[in-house]
């Protein structure tokens, strides 16, 4: 560390007051070099440090970010197995649906159907005998 004396000189100008004379004014690039020189040296672990700690840091971010990158990728994949799932229940839900639809129309379908047969079993004898009175009638009429 420069002594108090040596900091101090720096403020001196570089040639004595009065009338100019050939001097050589103080090179104090190289007398700041020189005083600043231990410092930075002493500084240079840290640096070191520094490098070592931001290494191990993009180090272990570039881990997370793999670990990360594969828990989406399995998270993506376990969905669209599910969706594949899910989408083939609910199309055997909809061919169910379809199915009991399909059935309670066929048996209504049927139930009409009887139930015509039953109005028209009653009622075709009178009917019969309606067209066997009309043909009689229409028989008469003919010359």
């Amino acid at each position: 560390m420069p002594a108090i004396r040596d900091l101090l000189e720096r403020f001196r100008p570089a040639g004595a007051p009065g009338a100019p004379a050939a001097a050589v004014p103080a090179d104090r690039r190289t007398a700041l070099a020189a005083e600043l020189e231990p410092v930075f040296a002493l500084l240079e672990p840290v640096g070191q440090e520094r490098r070592a700690l931001l290494e191990d840091a993009e180090r272990e971010a570039d881990a997370i970010r793999a670990a990360a990158r594969d828990r989406a990728a399995g998270i993506v994949a376990a969905a669209r197995a599910r969706a594949a799932a899910e989408r083939a229940a609910a199309a055997s839900a909809v061919r169910r649906a379809a199915a009991d639809d399909h059935a309670a129309a066929l048996a209504a379908a049927r139930d009409e159907a009887a139930r015509i047969r039953e109005s028209a079993a009653g009622r075709l004898p009178e009917m019969a005998g309606r067209a066997v009175d009309a043909v009689r009638a229409l028989a008469r009429e003919t010359p």
